[in-house]
């Protein structure tokens, strides 16, 4: 773990070597190469050795093959190591999406957390973001663990945001699963996280007819008039989306008698207004600019 030690292993060519003990022996001696890839990983010097070396197979083998603790590091040191811009494509190219899933769909808290990540950078690559949301519709459409269900609507409304999400969302199927999961969701936390993913996806045209064709926005009404602030707020956010275009601003008419809603959109309409003049003397971080970067990490 000192820096000096990682400085004198990559100078001196030892990455290769952990690699291919990363991919062979014992689990236990696999793990602790694991880990050391993760930690060699952090330089971006050492991150395009270790692939050229052969870690994504490495670690990918170990994730597959390994145990549960075996699992978790391989697939920590595996979001390292993939996060560049050049190696996005190399990863899920691996095999990679399916088992990060499992990790997921899994037990333990710290292997779902490391799942969410590593899709938000993998799903920067389009055609990465094609397979994640086929994956991830397959665990909301499944009767699954709720916290395994959770992380995956978490992770759907990060890929919202991207650029190419609109044929991504559409073809997936996923709008018809999510607002299943706002009418029939499990715990008012499932039904949370599935409403907001449809307020982000609700500001693209093409979203917003998939959603009405499923009767989004009858239900989306009914929210506003519901007792949850924070379905209220997600809600009213999707129907402002909605209002904005013509052919929808009859059928969404009665929300502006509803006091509830005015008062929520005149607070959305000051945050989106501080947004903007924040925007336009900063600058926003795009998905765009982040790919655009030599590296960035997890």
């Amino acid at each position: 773990m000192l820096r000096e030690v990682r400085r004198a292993v990559v100078g001196f060519g030892g990455l290769a070597f952990i690699v291919e003990a990363a991919g062979c022996g014992s689990r236990a001696s696999r793990t602790r190469a694991a880990q050391a890839i993760g930690l060699l990983g952090t330089a971006r010097r050492a991150r395009h050795v270790l692939v050229d070396s052969g870690a994504v197979d490495a670690l990918v083998g170990l994730m597959r093959d390994g145990d549960g603790p075996g699992r978790i590091v391989a697939g920590n040191a595996l979001g390292i190591v993939s996060s560049h811009v050049d190696h996005l494509r190399l990863v899920a190219r691996a095999g990679a999406v399916p088992l990060y899933v499992e990790l997921l769909q899994g037990s333990e808290p710290l292997g779902k957390e490391i799942a969410e990540d590593v899709f938000c950078v993998l799903a920067v690559a389009e055609e990465n973001a094609v397979s994640i949301m086929e994956h991830l519709v397959g665990v909301l459409s499944v009767d699954g663990g709720e916290e395994a269900k959770g992380a995956a609507l978490d992770v759907v409304w990060d890929i919202a945001m991207y650029k190419h999400s609109v044929p991504v969302v559409r073809n997936s199927g996923a709008i018809p699963v999510l607002i299943g999961l706002m009418r029939h969701g499990s715990s008012d936390d499932l039904r949370e996280k599935a409403l907001r993913a449809i307020s982000q996806l609700s500001y693209e045209e093409e979203n917003r007819e998939a959603m009405e064709e499923e009767g989004a926005i009858r239900l989306l009404i009914d929210l506003v008039n519901g007792d949850s602030d924070d379905l209220r707020e997600y809600a009213a956010e999707a129907l402002i989306c909605f209002a904005e275009e013509p052919r929808y601003r009859e059928r969404v008419s009665e929300i502006f008698e509803i006091p509830s809603f005015l008062a929520i959109q005149e607070r959305l309409s000051r945050i989106n207004a501080a947004g903007e003049r924040m925007s336009s003397s900063m600058g926003l971080l795009t998905v765009e600019g982040l790919a655009s970067d030599l590296d960035f990490g997890i």
